[in-house]
């Protein structure tokens, strides 16, 4: 950036045309000199002492373009006091020939009689003043008041204006009636402003004008100068009260840079929310000093650059807080990144009852994972919402069409009990069984129903059952395999992983009894003596039932490994195809 400016410096330098190019020169030196400031400012907050080092003190290291900038400065300071000497010459020479000009219309004024030679001289030094350019400062009023002062004695004085002066005289005086016709109607004129502007104008073209008749000159430039004087005091009388408003001006900026050096003084909490709450306290107090009025010249550049100093020292130290947390949220987005892959995955899956407790879990983690940068984290929490809803809406319409299906599935259950409570049992044991075997394929081939139900209606199902099984003398064990077969059937039919699970958890508890059996073993040995036997028969017994136990936990474990592999040849068969 400096070195941008520094190259337009030159370029400007560059030109021959020094006067056109002062004030862009000025703003470019000014913007260099900021930023100048600004890179001292960072190497201070970041300057450390070098390790070993026995200094203390901040040196600043400078830019190439800084030696290059002052070089430009200094060529520039030097040609602008040549111009500054050069115009001095110029309008000290003009002086000079002004000076010529009202000695020459004065001599002329005094000695000469011939009227044509006078008129010429007249005309001649009149063009002549207009060419020439202006002179010292302190000199301008002094020099004009006489030219103007010399004109009237020349139209009152030389012997052709005697002749003019009839003609003349009124016709200035009608300019100047026309002038003062003006003047009053400044008064309708509601912008002071614009009543000065106007103000100065007519007085520019009364003193233009020339000479009116004696007689009433002074009546007619007092009647203009008092309509016109008024604006001008009340113009100067509003910059007083305007000026007096400088100090309250200034009182509030001096409030203003106090309370903002004590903002950048509060230790701000390392959070995004605290830092957007005092950034909040840092623009309120900007655009409070928007509303501050100027308070003045000497006073409003300097607390305007004390109060943008420390808005600069307040940003730059949010800066280095977002800096830091950079790398960090950076970890965030990779996080969460790679959760919206995953619900991306889930999404595809309509094994709802697996992939729905799953793609919650993934909303969890998206809880405990920090928060990314504002921006971020709302591009990303719109795609992960954006999946996530998707899939639920998914899963909420055919959840929806289940519901009514399983309540189609509850009728026909209850019109199956209704069914077993009605049937009369065949004479024959074994045609009873396979009845009854036929009710339980015929349960399972029906479906879910809805879980408030499931209780009661297994509950009816199984006493509708039990009614025809107590009836046939069934043995307790020979029910419960059939009734587990209709599990099993039902878990086949339900998801192929739940077989493994209920593998799973009857070698457990084939597992723990087992262990009970075991304990049970070592602890009927320490029974001995009168009473024992009682006791020893209770554990024989408990042993009993527990083999027992274990024996039909290996039944159902041998229905359920012959269950997988039925099912796993069976999905086999339908992967391969007819074609294979």
């Amino acid at each position: 950036m400096r070195s941008e400016i520094l190259e337009r410096i030159q370029t400007l330098l560059g030109q021959e045309d020094l006067e056109s190019i002062r004030g862009d020169v000025r703003s470019a030196m000014e913007e260099f000199r900021s930023l100048t400031q600004e890179e001292v400012r960072k190497q201070r907050e970041a300057w450390t002492p070098a390790e070993g080092s026995t200094s203390e003190t901040f040196e600043y290291v400078p830019s190439p373009e800084e030696a290059l900038f002052e070089e430009a400065i200094a060529l520039f300071k030097t040609r602008e006091k040549e111009w500054r000497k050069q115009v001095a010459d110029e309008q000290r020479g003009n002086l000079e020939k002004k000076l010529a000009m009202l000695e020459r219309l004065r001599h002329t004024i005094q000695e000469e009689e011939n009227i044509g030679a006078a008129f010429v001289v007249f005309n001649e030094v009149r063009e002549e003043w207009g060419t020439v350019g202006e002179v010292p400062g302190d000199r301008h009023k002094e020099v004009h008041d006489q030219y103007y002062r010399l004109q009237d004695e020349f139209f009152y004085n030389i012997n052709i204006y005697k002749e003019l002066k009839d003609h003349d005289l009124k016709v200035n005086q009608k300019k100047k009636e026309e002038l003062t016709e003006k003047a009053k109607a400044m008064a309708a004129v509601e912008s002071l402003k614009e009543r000065q502007k106007e103000a100065r104008l007519l007085q520019k073209q009364w003193l233009d004008i020339g000479p009116s008749p004696r007689e009433n000159y002074k009546e007619m430039a007092d009647e203009f100068f008092g309509l016109i004087r008024p604006v001008f005091e009340e113009v100067k009388e509003h910059y007083q009260q305007v000026k007096a408003t400088f100090q309250g001006h200034a009182d509030k900026k001096i409030a203003l840079v106090e309370q903002l050096r004590a903002v950048v003084a509060e230790e701000v909490a390392a959070s995004h929310d605290a830092w957007q709450a005092a950034s909040a306290k840092v623009i309120a107090l900007q655009q409070e000093w928007k509303t501050t009025g100027f308070a003045g010249k000497d006073q409003n550049e300097a607390l305007w650059g004390q109060f943008r100093e420390l808005a600069d020292v307040f940003f730059a130290k949010k800066q280095l807080f977002y800096d830091a947390q950079k790398e960090t949220t950076k970890a965030f987005k990779e996080q969460k990144i790679a959760l919206i892959e995953k619900a991306t995955e889930l999404a595809k899956n309509t094994n709802w009852k697996e992939t729905a407790p799953q793609m919650m879990d993934l909303q969890k983690a998206w809880k405990d994972v920090g928060a990314c940068t504002p921006r971020e984290e709302q591009k990303l929490w719109g795609k992960f919402r954006k999946i996530q809803d998707s899939f639920f809406k998914a899963r909420k319409a055919e959840m929806a069409g289940r519901i009514e299906e399983e309540k189609k599935n509850l009728a026909a259950k209850k019109a199956l009990i209704d069914e077993i409570k009605a049937l009369t049992l065949p004479e024959k044991r074994q045609e009873a069984l396979e009845s009854l075997k036929s009710f339980s394929e015929r349960w399972n081939a029906i479906g879910f129903i809805p879980r408030k139900a499931l209780d009661s209606i297994m509950n009816a199902y199984r006493t509708a059952m039990d009614l025809h099984y107590d009836a046939l003398s069934a043995q307790k064990s020979e029910r419960a395999m059939e009734t587990y077969k209709q599990r099993i059937d039902h878990l086949v039919s339900s998801d192929a992983q739940n077989i493994q699970r209920e593998q799973r958890i009857l070698r457990e508890k084939m597992d723990r009894i087992k262990t009970r059996v075991t304990k049970t073993e070592e602890n009927i040995e320490r029974f001995t003596g009168k009473g024992a036997e009682s006791i020893r028969a209770q554990y024989e017994k408990s042993m009993e039932e527990d083999r027992k136990e274990m024996e039909d936990i290996r039944a159902k474990l041998t229905l359920l490994r012959n269950a997988g592999k039925k099912a796993e040849e069976e999905s086999n068969a339908e992967s391969a195809g007819p074609g294979e």
